[in-house]
């Protein structure tokens, strides 16, 4: 990932807590043929002392990925977070000078290691509940795997392949106007603020924790 240093992420625990706050990554691997993708939910495992060390998921059986046989391949999941488009006429320096231009504002963290799959059934029967669980947390009547039939979720678990990235690197974005003298990032903040786009006033939220 290329950051400038004005908007690097540095915080491991930031960076943590970003991908846990997400549950759909963008996975890219490197395959025989070059690069590979899949968008898929990942969740995050920690071992015993809380440290997270690996994220998994599942891909279809028919997917390019879950034919990685034998070593374990370099791997790299992406977690998108808001952006939105930066106007100058947000800036003061537009009134000022003129002297500026278009930009976007986004965050993003790239979580790097290596991937393997597995196909074993009590693994993805496990995996399969965790994921479930954790998404249906904020549902008033959460649906459980056990609420299906088990010949059913066996026949299900039959059509998917379990991947999990061991973590080597954590690499995060958070680019909001923080190059951008004061009274430029006062007004992109404002601006974000009042803006109809969800995504601009989730950035101007995270342009207040970063002040």
């Amino acid at each position: 990932m290329h950051a400038a240093p004005a908007f690097r992420m540095d915080d491991h625990a930031e960076m943590i807590a970003f991908v846990g706050a997400r549950h759909f990554a963008t996975l890219v691997v490197a395959g025989a043929n070059g690069p590979m993708a899949a968008h898929i939910p990942m969740m995050l495992n920690h071992d015993a002392a809380g440290t997270a060390v690996s994220l998994e998921g599942h891909v279809a059986r028919n997917n390019p990925v879950a034919a990685i046989t034998g070593a374990p391949v370099r791997a790299l999941a992406i977690f998108s977070g808001a952006d939105a488009y930066v106007t100058p006429t947000l800036y003061a320096s537009k009134r000022e000078h003129g002297k500026v231009v278009p930009t976007w504002n986004y965050m993003a963290v790239h979580v790097a290691g290596t991937l393997e799959v597995f196909s074993d059934a009590d693994a993805l029967h496990e995996q399969v509940r965790r994921i479930t669980d954790l998404m249906e947390q904020p549902t008033a009547a959460p649906w459980k795997v056990s609420d299906a039939p088990d010949d059913y979720i066996a026949k299900m678990l039959i059509g998917i392949t379990g991947v999990r990235l061991t973590i080597d690197s954590l690499e995060g974005i958070a680019k909001l106007s923080q190059n951008r003298p004061e009274d430029d990032r006062t007004g992109v903040f404002h601006g974000f603020n009042h803006s109809p786009d969800p995504a601009a006033r989730q950035l101007a939220a995270e342009m207040t924790k970063k002040a």
